[in-house]
């Protein structure tokens, strides 16, 4: 098949695209099939007007010189405009709100192209319009388009069971929803592998922590997260593992929220933000530590999400402290291949966390179990079969 595949913002930093949109075209790669990756990155306008081939994907970013209150409408126009130029059997549109939902909107007008909606977090009320500072008549538009696409394409992917319920609750039938969990990419297994004592050796270094028990965060930090529940952990854990170091690895307009709490709550000593690490280097900062952390409290966004950190910790071999909340139920068995504390229940995650800090060995079975089951369960070698059959209807129901 010829598949474009049109991506919500840039390759980077948010990772739709380069999490979940780019591996999949990887496997479709494999698979024998042609994939052209369209992304409007008015979020990195350093990749504006950049074409490039990466893994025989070829991958083209528009060109916006700046972003202005038209740039949604333009940007949309023209990503239909290219893909209809390409003439593709499917258009797969990653995110029901945002600029390629415009443009999958345009495509449901202006062609008889076969269009799959991929979704991959709960958008509208509820979700992440409720959390981000969004306009009002944009958080009712948003509310609009993540009903209206799903409804009107010919087959809908979905990153997690939640998502799935929430689209057959929009009147899609089931037959037409496609359940697809995030997997690790080849590249970050590839990175993983080349992991060397000497780089861990290194990372640790670098943050000055020498050999203390570490906790580790990697990921965008954003408004309305729950790292606070870290924070307020470490409170705890620092009264029985004195020298404990939880290492916040990232950036994001939450950032500066958190710094201001570890300060209020006396933790700053113990705690280090390490800014915003390259995703090459990642696996070097993940194997450093002996366990992996992602606070949940138990809302729509966080059972909604397929979390690609919780993935990519379950890949390097790493101990996970985390909420019994959506996916992370899926992914991981409490007390075998991670640990799950009730949401709400902090002395659960306290617990969890000071075992795995002071039991490296308990810690090490845990990742050793995680990982295991990533090769087994969570490949996409095995769940790209599912996005085909999705295509395939797709495809067969538009002629």
């Amino acid at each position: 098949m010829n598949i474009v595949m049109i991506g919500p913002f840039a390759f980077a930093p948010k990772a739709t695209v380069s999490a979940r949109a780019f591996p999949m075209a990887q496997a479709l790669r494999r698979r024998g099939h042609q994939v052209t990756l369209l992304l409007a990155p008015y979020d990195n306008l350093a990749e504006a007007g950049k074409i490039r081939d990466l893994d025989g994907i070829s991958i083209r970013s528009l060109h916006l010189a700046r972003v202005t209150r038209m740039t949604p409408l333009l940007a949309a126009w023209k990503l239909a405009s290219l893909t209809r130029q390409l003439c593709p059997d499917v258009v797969h549109v990653f995110k029901p709100v945002g600029y390629a939902a415009l443009a999958g909107m345009v495509l449901r007008y202006t062609s008889h192209l076969a269009i799959v909606t991929d979704t991959d977090d709960w958008e509208g009320t509820g979700g992440w319009t409720s959390v981000n500072p969004y306009p009002w008549h944009w958080k009712r538009f948003f509310d609009f388009q993540e009903r209206w696409l799903p409804r009107h394409s010919r087959a809908v992917t979905t990153a997690s069971r939640t998502l799935q319920t929430q689209v057959w609750g929009m009147g899609v039938p089931p037959e037409r929803v496609f359940y697809v969990p995030n997997c690790p990419s080849t590249t970050f297994l590839a990175l993983r592998d080349q992991v060397t004592d000497e780089d861990q050796a290194q990372v640790r270094a670098q943050l000055g922590i020498g050999l203390a028990p570490m906790a580790i965060y990697v990921g965008h930090i954003t408004l309305g997260d729950d790292l606070d529940l870290a924070l307020a952990a470490m409170s705890r854990v620092r009264e029985q593992i004195c020298d404990a170091r939880l290492v916040i690895a990232g950036t994001g307009d939450g950032l500066a929220r958190l710094q201001s709490l570890a300060a209020e709550l006396g933790v700053a000593q113990h705690v280090i933000f390490a800014g915003w690490v390259d995703h090459q280097r990642v696996p070097a900062y993940l194997a450093a530590a002996d366990v992996a952390i992602y606070p949940y409290r138990d809302t729509l966004i966080n059972r909604a999400k397929c979390s690609i950190k919780i993935l990519e910790y379950m890949a390097m071999g790493k101990a996970i402290v985390t909420h019994r909340v959506g996916q992370n139920v899926e992914y991981l068995e409490h007390h075998r291949s991670g640990i799950l504390a009730e949401p709400g229940n902090q002395d659960e995650f306290v617990e969890g966390l000071i075992g795995c800090l002071m039991d490296r060995e308990f810690a090490r079975k845990l990742g050793t179990e995680a990982a295991s089951r990533i090769e087994q369960m969570y490949n996409w070698a095995h769940r790209i079969s599912d996005v085909e059959r999705a295509y395939q209807l797709a495809h067969s129901s538009a002629q």
